[in-house]
């Protein structure tokens, strides 16, 4: 039996309809992500199986006594409610059954024992046990803590929560709920990645059924076991992950391109017979019989890709090896350190991602980075020639606004680049009047994507993004993607999107506890170290320690002399590591260099042709491959040397 059955819905507008004759069945263990361009009717169709809107043709059935929980892109209410009391609200039942024991125990007090009391306290206490009453507390705080909330966070007012984490709330809300089917409309915008790790392992163990709009590959791979897409108004549904959709799309692509190909050969065949044998009379038979060939030969609707931003950035000018510098940087707000002592060099042609928990300084750090912000102590220095251009989160930094669309991209424009404005902003989805709207009334994806063509006005040869992908679509970031693989410069971009990073960054930077790690290779290599090295500090933990003798009291001048000489001692210990790390990171990024370049002359048939020289490919990329694996171990162990010797300064 369905759960929400929807029958040739159509939704019209004044002058548009965005679709028509859809149907669609959830059933109770569905798990389907909703993919399409921007404004192909998504949100629009969560928000008619919640019943929000009404559509304008067609039927949606839903069972009786459904429970749906919705958590949309934006716009979540403020509550004064405290974090904790908020997420336990949304538990069923169990909120109402608990302030009606309390009454009746009041009762209790007042009046004695009376026996109808005792019997519907007995009953509600009952229920309470069913419903595991005695451990919705410790759910509730389980929830929050994976979704990044700290302890002390319960007692605050949700009010005085950002807006990201406002969604969090409201997310936490909907898990608790564990309503029948749940929507979720890009869940994943305001989380980082462990919050993502933990509600992926969460979302597999939900029973109910799963709807996700998503622009996370990763995550819609990890989730769902189905695709429905929306096409130009119509709906395909598709079993599989994303990438198994994605696959199936671009072969049936190829296959209708290839058809259609086939009947225009056809037809123009028909037409040049008709054209040359039109006015003879002995061919008039033949004539008619290839009009009337002519007349039903299908016409094949080739599926057309979703309109996509296309550009690449400027030629980056050539600058000097060593693009920046950091040194001992560090920062606090209000008396809470955020970086401490970070230490940095980033080379020419880098591309570097810098990941860590929301929170952890990231941003800060950008901003010191190209001087928006002043750091508490150390500094941040550019290379020889090193032209920066810096895209942040907040869309509004590269904005004037004030003025239209156009007008704000003329603004920054060369003479020579102006009559490609109107080309270059259609490319960026701003096609027709909607680049003549005020700057100050687009939406925040719209800002983004224009902040995005204001960085393609000027070269620069050192890029630093932070998350740019928030408001693109799959194949908008594709083409980011694109652009940025083929950028000659130096770029250290913030995301929280495993897919894009993946594919893009040779280098992993993570801030953790005011420290900056630096962990070489691709981001898919630098997850699987970091879990190896969770395993094994879980395994210390785990193993028993004996507890250091504590001591009270003033400490002497002579406890103070050797605790200043201890910590120098260290000090001198963890320069020398971080040195020699920093020469392993440098040999490792260069070998990994050499075996890419290696492995596309062993994929090249030629090579193999050339004799000796092919000999001394196959035994270099051999000693390559070999040496690699006790490189990036001696780097670990360097690392366990580092952290230790932070462990005993701190004891």
């Amino acid at each position: 039996m369905s759960l929400i059955q929807l029958d040739n819905v159509a939704v019209h507008f004044p002058q548009d309809t965005l679709f028509e004759g859809l149907s669609w069945q959830i059933l109770p263990k569905d798990r389907y992500g909703l993919v399409g361009p921007n404004g192909s009717g998504k949100t629009t169709i969560l928000r008619l199986i919640t019943g929000e809107i009404e559509p304008s043709e067609g039927t949606i059935r839903r069972v009786k006594q459904l429970t749906a929980g919705y958590l949309p892109q934006e716009g979540v209410i403020e509550e004064e409610r405290t974090l904790f009391d908020a997420a336990y609200s949304a538990l069923p039942d169990l909120p109402a059954l608990q302030s009606e024991i309390e009454e009746l125990q009041q009762k209790l007090t007042r009046e004695g024992s009376r026996e109808d009391i005792l019997e519907r306290l007995g009953a509600l206490e009952h229920r309470w046990q069913a419903l595991e009453g005695y451990s919705a507390e410790s759910r509730v705080a389980r929830v929050l803590s994976g979704l990044g909330f700290r302890k002390e966070d319960h007692e605050r007012p949700v009010a005085t929560f950002s807006g990201g984490w406002q969604m969090r709330v409201a997310l936490a809300k909907l898990l608790l709920k564990e309503p029948d089917v749940l929507l979720l409309d890009e869940p994943t915008n305001h989380l980082d990645l462990p919050t993502l790790d933990w509600l992926e392992e969460y979302l597999t163990e939900f029973r109910g059924a799963l709807v996700i709009v998503s622009h996370d590959r990763a995550f819609l791979d990890r989730m769902v076991t189905s695709i429905a897409e929306i096409d130009r108004g119509h709906l395909r549904k598709y079993v599989g992950s994303y990438s198994d959709f994605e696959r199936g799309r671009d072969e049936r692509r190829e296959k209708l391109r290839q058809h259609a190909e086939r009947l225009a050969t056809e037809r123009k065949r028909i037409e040049r017979f008709i054209e040359r044998f039109r006015y003879k009379n002995t061919k008039a038979r033949q004539v008619q019989s290839r009009v009337r060939l002519l007349k039903k030969l299908e016409q094949v609707e080739e599926e057309t890709e979703a309109r996509q931003i296309h550009f690449r950035f400027p030629p980056a000018p050539h600058s000097g090896r060593v693009v920046l510098e950091v040194n001992n940087l560090s920062k606090s707000y209000d008396g809470k350190e955020v970086l401490r002592e970070i230490d940095l060099v980033l080379e020419r042609g880098q591309k570097v991602a810098l990941v860590g928990v929301n929170g952890a300084g990231k941003s800060t750090f950008c901003r010191m980075i190209t001087g928006t912000e002043p750091p508490d102590s150390g500094e941040a220095k550019l290379g020889y020639k090193v032209d920066l251009d810096y895209f942040a989160q907040e869309a509004d930094f590269h904005l004037t606004g004030g003025q239209s669309v156009l007008d704000e991209l003329a603004e920054s424009a060369t003479v020579s680049q102006v009559p490609d404005l109107r080309k270059m902003l259609g490319a960026f989805l701003f096609s027709g009047e909607d680049v003549f709207k005020p700057v100050d009334v687009l939406s925040g994806g719209e800002k983004s994507r224009l902040a995005l063509v204001k960085m393609l006005l000027r070269p620069s040869n050192f890029i630093i993004l932070d998350e740019p992908t928030n408001h693109l679509d799959i194949s908008s970031k594709d083409v980011l993607l694109s652009a940025l693989k083929s950028f000659a410069g130096t770029l250290l971009i913030v995301s929280h999107d495993r897919y894009f990073l993946d594919r893009l960054v040779d280098r992993v930077l993570e801030l953790d506890d005011g420290r900056l790690k630096d962990w070489p290779g691709n981001f898919g290599e630098y997850l699987k170290r970091k879990a190896l090295f969770q395993e094994k500090k879980k395994e210390e933990t785990r193993a028993p320690q004996k507890s250091p003798a504590k001591t009270g009291g003033r400490k002497s001048k002579e406890q103070r002399r050797i605790e200043a000489e201890k910590r120098n001692r260290y000090s001198q210990e963890r320069r020398q590591i971080q040195t020699e790390m920093d020469k392993l990171t440098q040999t490792i990024e260069q070998m990994e260099s050499r075996k890419s370049e290696l492995e596309v002359q062993l994929g090249d048939e030629e090579t193999y042709h050339k004799g000796e020289q092919a000999r001394d490919i196959v035994q270099e990329y051999e000693r390559i491959q070999s040496e690699l694996p006790e490189l990036y171990e001696r780097w670990e162990r360097l690392e366990e040397q580092r952290e230790a010797i932070e462990k005993a300064v701190r004891s």
